[in-house]
């Protein structure tokens, strides 16, 4: 028998173990598309394998590597006083709490051997708190090392073939040392035995430390390596930056970080909101054949098809500027908190994000034509021709072709290629007449692609804007690639590097070809920062993609005021640390953000003031039905601080037809 087959039996071999839930010895196996971990319950990443049944009898219950192999029975920190055993709960199950994260113990959790006591916990909750400890101890003394200072390591100088518990890596090249126990299995490399305590990389500006496990902060919130993305073992060593939570493999620790080259021409995310219409839009109606120089209407006063006045074209260098506009779209009786339409903005009613208020060219910044004056300070935009009419669009917005051909990623729905879209528009003089964009699942009342064939696919202006290739800040080296739902499904389930929710079948996600990294759609589009008044008048909160950076320690949403996993995108001011989940700005970046509020309704027998269509944010309760609806969509008058919901309350006067929106 040659030594490579010799090998790969002993491989095979040693990779087989018993498992006190199964009949037959797990191996390693492909994690199939959709497959989580019946231990922890997280699901597998793309090409990741799980420990299963070696035999194929049909038994689909997957484990990862850290759960497969913890301890049967064990000693924990928080429970000292008894051994905890690992027990499955199915659905129909004996139900118990985590005495660690209060949740429902699922899975494959530990509990307490005695019969009187409830203690309870997750595998992965045992695994990152405090060290959890094998029942069995005991044995004989040779040498010490810091790694396992319950036994003694006995060195071994000739080559052996086994699995390191210090790296996870499998080699019989070079020495050893392997624990003198009976009972325990501790087995490292003598190379991984020597590794220095602190160690420097290049693109991180902290020392990183050597720690023999990974640090439960890590593993509650499911951190993976920072520098090839994959998961992270639970007993397995790693290099970590205590001040910024910085964490990679042993196997990744040394590797030199690779210098890559970008390509010209391909946009970079984030961008800012009042860059949409320049930067995003701009390009898009270029790219569909719409020549810059045709941009501006030669005509003062021109008709727009989707809105019922005229419109007029507006420049810093009209009788009417930016600034009086601004104190004129101000100037009512409002309240001056948060204004859920973005006070202080001019709110295109294309694309529904804000008019640059020093928009300088059409044009990109490499394009030598401009379709504006050779003024640097002047700006144009379409307004309506009536002064209390608060209908504006960029100029971009008001081009937009009214036809385009299905595109062949972004529009592909129903296996069919030859839709065509056709432009349509949204009312926002009627709340209740939203379009839900098949792309990114917010709705909108702007402008957006409705397919002409099937009359159920619609795109908002701004997704259907977006390239097939972008680069984003959150992952620089390499170019995202536009997944299709269908190329999502392919791919297998993953969770999103932004907010770590799961990438369900029929949503769009860019992702990186030669990394693991992957983000939803409408994670990709956030803009670059927001402001608000209600939290700093003075700091913008930035889009951070790890807010660990010289901030250890726990973070918590000033919204909603939940606990955050610091490696998420969140709005951030480091200045003032204050942090904020994107989805808490409803108006900008949450679930109305593709939603212009702020117009003017008369309700008839409900109230005496024109009552304005907004989110509540100054008081608790309906003056209607009398619940709580703070942050809830309505109908606000500001003078009497009096309020309708909508979903309840407003609703039934529309359908009454007692809701008539004043031009």
């Amino acid at each position: 028998m040659s030594e490579k087959v010799e090998n790969e039996i002993e491989e095979e071999e040693r990779e087989m173990f018993d498992y006190w839930n199964h009949e037959h010895p797990l191996t390693l196996v492909e994690a199939p598309r959709g497959g989580y971990c019946y231990g922890c319950l997280s699901y597998f990443t793309r090409g990741e394998k799980g420990y299963g049944c070696s035999q194929k009898c049909g038994y689909e219950r997957l484990l990862h590597e850290d759960c497969a192999v913890a301890p049967r029975k064990i000693r924990h920190a928080m429970h000292p006083q008894h051994i905890l055993s690992q027990q499955l709960n199915t659905k129909g199950g004996v139900r118990g709490f985590c005495s660690i994260c209060q949740r429902y113990a699922w899975g494959i959790f530990y509990r307490c051997t005695s019969a009187e006591c409830t203690f309870a916990m997750h595998i992965r909750c045992a695994q990152g708190s405090d060290i959890m400890y094998a029942a069995a101890e005991g044995g004989k003394r040779t040498i010490h090392h810091l790694s396992h200072p319950e036994h003694q390591l006995l060195f071994l100088r000739r080559s052996c073939s086994f699995k390191c518990d210090a790296c996870g890596t499998t080699g019989a090249k070079g020495s050893s040392y392997a624990c003198t126990n009976d009972d325990c299995e501790y087995w490292i490399h003598e190379r991984c035995a020597s590794l220095p305590q602190n160690i420097q990389r290049e693109e991180h500006h902290h020392s990183l430390s050597l720690s023999f496990h990974v640090p439960s902060e890590y593993l509650r919130y499911d951190y993976r390596c920072d520098v090839c993305s994959k998961r992270l073992v639970t007993n397995h060593w790693v290099y970590h930056c205590v001040l910024c939570s910085y964490v990679v493999h042993l196997s990744c620790a040394f590797d030199k970080s690779l210098l890559t080259t970008r390509k010209k021409g391909i946009m970079e995310f984030p961008i800012n909101d009042a860059a949409v219409g320049e930067d995003l839009i701009g390009p898009f109606v270029r790219r569909q054949g719409v020549d810059a120089h045709t941009l501006i209407p030669h005509q003062d006063v021109v008709d727009y098809k989707f809105h019922h006045h005229k419109l007029t074209l507006v420049s810093s260098s009209s009788s009417l500027s930016f600034k009086e506009v601004l104190e004129e779209e101000n100037s009512d009786d409002d309240d001056e908190e948060d204004y859920s339409y973005r006070k202080s903005e001019l709110i295109c009613n294309g694309c529904i994000t804000p008019i640059l208020a020093k928009q300088t060219s059409f044009s990109s910044s490499s394009s030598s034509s401009s379709c504006l004056s050779s003024s640097k300070d002047n700006y144009y935009y379409m307004r309506c021709s009536i002064s209390s009419c608060k209908y504006y669009l960029h100029l971009a917005c008001f081009r937009l072709p009214t036809q385009i051909s299905s595109l062949p990623l972004l529009h592909k729905h129903e296996n069919e290629n030859d839709h065509n879209l056709v432009l349509q528009s949204g009312d926002n003089r009627k709340p209740w007449n939203w379009k839900l964009c098949n792309v990114c699942y917010i709705e909108t009342n702007g402008l957006f692609y409705s397919c002409t064939k099937c009359n159920y696919f619609k795109v908002d202006i701004k997704c259907a804007s977006m390239p097939d290739t972008i680069y984003h800040a959150a992952h620089s080296p390499h170019p995202l690639n536009l997944l299709s739902n269908e190329d999502t499904w392919r791919q297998g389930y993953s969770s999103c590097d932004a907010c770590n929710d799961l990438i369900k079948y029929g949503r769009n996600s860019y992702a990186c070809g030669t990394y693991n990294f992957i983000v939803h759609f409408q994670c990709a589009v956030l803009p670059a920062s927001t402001t608000s008044s209600r939290w700093d008048k003075h700091h913008p909160l930035l889009l951070t993609h790890d807010a660990t950076l010289n901030r250890p320690g726990e973070f918590y949403c000033n919204q909603c005021e939940d606990s955050m996993n610091p490696k998420s995108w969140m709005y951030y001011c480091r200045s003032c640390d204050i942090s904020f989940h994107p989805s808490c700005f409803q108006t900008t970046f949450g679930m109305f953000r593709n939603i212009k509020l702020g117009q003017k309704y008369v309700i008839e027998g409900a109230h005496c003031h024109t009552l304005t269509f907004q989110i509540l944010t100054t008081k608790r309760r309906c003056d209607v039905c009398r619940k709580d609806r703070h942050d809830s969509l309505g109908f606000y008058c500001a003078s009497c601080i009096f309020f309708i919901c909508f979903y309840r309350c407003g609703e039934k006067m529309i359908e009454d037809g007692n809701v008539k929106a004043v031009d």
